[in-house]
């Protein structure tokens, strides 16, 4: 039994569909690597020391949470790198911030410590870090100013 050439064509348009889906998650996956060039982790010494060279030198809050997120090392070498985006959040909104908006924060952070109270190792150290940062900046977008 032969297949019809409508069944021909949808079998071409789901191979296409396919095809581009796949494209599209390869090109997704490469925008997401860390921005930081071979020659500035040279230059620098190192990746942690380029990163943060990276991060001082980004002027907003939301640059400096997005570097941290997509060069995180790992470990507990992310907490001075979660300390250079929260020194671009905090100021943004926690000057300002009503008593409720800092009990929030701080119970935000609280739950982020958390990550790192109740597992061993370094790694969790890095992540309760990021989770801080991104408090930071989560809270700087809803409360804080604009520059």
């Amino acid at each position: 039994m032969q297949p019809s050439p409508h069944g021909r064509v949808r079998f071409r348009h789901s191979l296409a569909a396919v095809a581009l889906l796949v494209a599209f998650s390869a090109s997704a996956s490469a925008a997401e690597q860390c921005p930081v060039s071979e020659a500035a982790i040279t230059k620098a010494g190192g990746l942690s020391q380029a990163v943060t060279a990276a991060m001082k030198t980004e002027f907003s809050c939301e640059g400096a949470y997005r570097l941290l997120e997509l060069c995180q090392l790992g470990s507990s070498g992310d907490n001075a790198l979660s300390d250079i985006v929260l020194s671009k959040c905090e100021p943004r909104f926690l000057p300002k911030a009503v008593a409720a908006t800092k009990a929030a924060y701080e119970k935000a952070r609280a739950k982020c410590n958390k990550i790192a109270e109740k597992n061993e190792g370094s790694m969790y150290q890095g992540q309760a870090a990021v989770c801080i940062a991104r408090s930071g900046r989560d809270f700087a977008r809803k409360y804080g100013t604009k520059s």
